[in-house]
């Protein structure tokens, strides 16, 4: 077998032995709470994800588990703590039966591959089995939108499936927020995709500022960013709702000489109870309504919340600080508006 420059392949077999001094990653069932898995994984780099069936799911670093659990805020850290685990694989492994592969006996040849003595790869008859410290980056970009940094819509979608389901099972309320940005497609029109790209950036950063660590953010795609919000009481949306419209009034996109302003429509939709009614679709469709109707009334958030003796009735997020309002409109002495209403301001 040839190798490129810096690699160097050595033929070898692999023998299953008695005794080893190396420990067996542990294997934990996805829905395992975090707050659980402290004591056997401390010792460990990664951690095997397995299904109902036992098989491996995916594989997540103890180090990021353990950082979340040792939160220094109380309230998150008892949130993440009731947290599964499956909720950490960046990109699930496929179950799928292999066929046509070697069975593994006792014993079988292999090859291993090195960069600079560091092992990276052990390559058998039909496979190769890759360094996850060397795939590790890879796996998180699965998810990850490459423009923003944040969840991207694939990611979103498979976290939205999972707390769902976690929801319905313990009871807890499970919320969506949706932020769609004002004549986003006459920025990308008069100063170029550039600067379009500039103000999506800027956006992701001021949202993600302003979210509780165990929420998750988004980029769904386009100009239209969506937020999970877990464990919320009724009425408690409009907390984070409000933050997000602080948060944009006060952001302000510097591109080729000029000031652009940022605002979003935003609706949201929290399911409390009753979650055999609905389906997980259902919720991010009643947030998306909201969206429209928040367009159809100058920008003013729209809510929807079921469950709880919810009447599920739309309610909008009063605007209850016209200093900031007041402020906002004056900050700023050459602008160009990305919202519909710059008279509106912040609405926080």
């Amino acid at each position: 077998m040839n190798s490129q420059p810096g690699t160097k392949n050595r033929p070898g077999r692999l023998v299953q032995a008695a005794q080893t001094s190396i420990e067996s990653p542990p294997a934990l069932h996805q829905e395992t709470a975090l707050g659980s898995v402290r004591e056997a994984i401390e010792n460990h780099r990664y951690v095997l994800v397995t299904n109902d069936l036992g098989q491996i799911t995916g594989i997540v670093s103890c180090r990021r588990i353990l950082e979340r659990l040792d939160s220094k805020h109380e309230r998150e850290r008892i949130r993440w703590e009731s947290m599964n685990l499956g909720a950490f694989v960046d990109a699930e492994v496929s179950t799928v039966a292999q066929t046509n592969t070697e069975p593994f006996t006792s014993e079988i040849d292999c090859v291993t591959v090195t960069e600079d003595d560091t092992l990276v790869a052990i390559a058998v008859k039909d496979d190769v089995f890759l360094s996850v410290r060397r795939i590790e980056p890879t796996l998180a970009a699965a998810r990850c939108d490459a423009l923003t940094g944040l969840m991207n819509r694939l990611g979103y979608e498979r976290r939205l499936a999972e707390e769902w389901a976690r929801a319905a099972r313990t009871g807890i309320s499970l919320g969506v927020i949706v932020l769609d940005l004002d004549n986003f497609k006459q920025v990308n029109d008069k100063y170029g995709h550039l600067a379009g790209d500039e103000v999506l950036k800027h956006v992701a950063a001021a949202l993600e500022r302003t979210l509780r660590s165990y929420d998750v953010i988004a980029r769904y795609g386009g100009d239209e960013f969506v937020v999970l919000c877990l464990d919320c009481k009724p009425k408690d949306i409009e907390i984070p709702v409000k933050r997000f419209q602080a948060s944009l009034a006060a952001t302000t996109v510097e591109y080729g000489g000029h000031e652009i302003k940022v605002s979003a429509a935003i609706g949201a939709a929290v399911r409390h109870s009753d979650f055999e009614d609905s389906c997980v679709s259902d919720l991010f469709a009643a947030a998306d309504e909201c969206v429209y109707q928040s367009k159809r009334t100058s920008g003013v958030p729209c809510v929807l919340e079921f469950g709880a003796g919810m009447s599920a009735d739309m309610w909008s997020v009063a605007n209850r600080d016209k200093t900031a309002e007041s402020s906002h409109g004056n900050s700023l002495i050459e602008s160009d508006n990305l919202g519909q209403n710059q008279e509106e301001g912040a609405r926080s």
